[in-house]
């Protein structure tokens, strides 16, 4: 939002604005994509590079439409993360005396294993778990990499001299 908001002059950017985030929280992706193209045509003659700054992030801004609709606003925000790095701020600030790597490590993995339990809280039901599968199989993220190593080769046994024999 903050590098659309450089891009729209201050007068126009409450109603720019709300165009926006009704596209952001459009009930589909199909629906958001068709609000993104009419705030484009609205405005592509006023703020030509507000307009491209949305093309070019619309792709990426809209992924959390895929995601069952009550998770869409944790995959949406980066909140969970930014908690995290506000969370290692504060206590580095009251522990002034991290003087050592160490002990600097310590305290940023005990805020990620914080954020992250708080993360897996977060509950599944059985129609939001196949949605998931469907999404991961869309993406094709759970296919296995296949690396050059591991390629199929036709191998031929060895023969020892005692079978040639």
């Amino acid at each position: 939002m903050q590098n659309l908001q450089q891009k729209v002059p201050t007068q126009a950017w409450p109603a720019f604005k709300a165009l926006v985030v009704d596209m952001r929280d459009a009930p589909s992706r199909p629906k958001a994509e068709e609000r993104r193209d009419q705030i484009v045509a609205q405005y592509q003659r006023e703020f030509p590079e507000a307009c491209r700054c949305l093309l070019d992030d619309a792709e990426a801004s809209l992924n959390h439409l895929e995601a069952p609709p009550r998770h869409q606003q944790y995959v949406r925000t980066s909140n969970l993360a930014e908690r995290a790095f506000v969370e290692e701020r504060r206590r580095t600030k009251v522990i002034p005396h991290l003087f050592e790597e160490r002990s600097l490590v310590q305290l940023v993995f005990a805020v990620l294993i914080r954020v992250s339990d708080r993360w897996n809280k977060k509950c599944f039901s059985e129609v939001e778990q196949r949605q998931i599968r469907t999404l991961r199989r869309k993406r094709k993220l759970d296919e296995p990499e296949v690396s050059i190593l591991e390629s199929p080769i036709d191998h031929q046994p060895r023969r020892s001299a005692a079978f040639a024999a």
